[in-house]
């Protein structure tokens, strides 16, 4: 009995593991097509706009892995750009509380 709640605890423990550094967000389509860029490296750009993404950071408590929730909000970004028509963001805000900020900008003629 003892160990069937040793095993099943590992279970556990390491399905929370595996989820916790699972991506959710899928890129629309076109998304590939939109570059994260510096704020300096922007010329001729018209601004479309600003967005805010959020994703969850924790999963049962247990933190999510950081360069998953950055790679989910920059793809929300991405995929807000598609929709703005857009082709370039802009990180604003560093990743906090699975929450990041992007302004949107359209680049190629």
């Amino acid at each position: 009995m003892k160990c069937y709640r040793v095993l099943k605890t590992a279970v556990i423990s390491l399905s929370l593991v595996l989820i916790s550094a699972c991506n959710w967000v899928k890129p629309v389509e076109g998304s590939d097509q939109v570059n994260l860029v510096q704020a300096s490296n922007l010329t001729g750009c018209q601004k479309l706009g600003h967005t805010t993404s959020f994703v969850k950071d924790q999963v049962a408590g247990l933190a999510r892995n950081q360069k998953t929730v950055t790679e989910e909000l920059v793809t929300l970004g991405k995929n807000q750009a598609v929709e703005m028509g857009g082709d370039s963001i802009v990180q604003t805000s560093e990743l906090k509380e699975g929450k990041m900020e992007f302004e949107i900008f359209r680049c190629k003629r």
